[in-house]
């Protein structure tokens, strides 16, 4: 089942100034995608302002608010939330959930897409369960990943109560 939110105009706010930050970070440190990803600085900076965006509305939902944006620079191999948890999200509600093949397996990754400032919460997943070859998928070519439909994903109400379990949440 789908979570449909909608993002306060604060919090649009305070995540264009985390993902600002994070580009001008990788422009400033020569950081490459590492999945062969080429656009332009402007289309760059859109990305990492919507992933910001993705990151603040899972951690509102899970109620992991104080935890969102510890990591103010972009770092490979960092995780967006506590438990484990990456954030992904693409620029359409339509999108599927992309992993890369190089991803950790061990980690919570959630579906979130966000248009504008709706913010649709699609599902999470293990690494590990789904990082199969049925999956992997090269749509533009040279860019292989696995590419998740929504609907094999967990509800997003089984992760708010598995890290409430865990004690995450305030």
């Amino acid at each position: 089942m789908i979570v449909k939110l909608k993002l306060a105009p604060q919090d649009y706010e305070r995540a264009a100034a985390v993902g600002t930050n994070r580009r001008m970070h990788g422009k400033a440190n020569d950081l490459r995608k590492r999945n062969n990803y080429q656009a332009s600085d402007e289309q760059k900076l859109i990305n990492d302002i919507r992933g910001a965006i993705g990151e603040l509305v899972v951690a509102q939902y899970l109620n992991l608010e104080h935890h969102v944006f510890a990591i103010p620079e972009r770092l490979v191999g960092s995780v967006d939330l506590p438990p484990n948890i990456d954030v992904k999200c693409p620029c359409a509600h339509n999108r599927r959930l992309i992993i890369f093949l190089d991803d950790d397996p061990n980690k919570i990754f959630v579906l979130a897409t966000c248009v504008e400032k709706d913010v649709w919460l699609h599902g999470w997943t293990y690494g590990h369960q789904v990082m199969k070859d049925h999956f992997i998928k090269d749509p533009v070519g040279g860019r292989p990943a696995y590419f998740v439909d929504s609907h094999a994903l967990q509800p997003m109400q089984l992760l708010k109560d598995f890290v409430a379990d865990l004690g995450y949440t305030k």
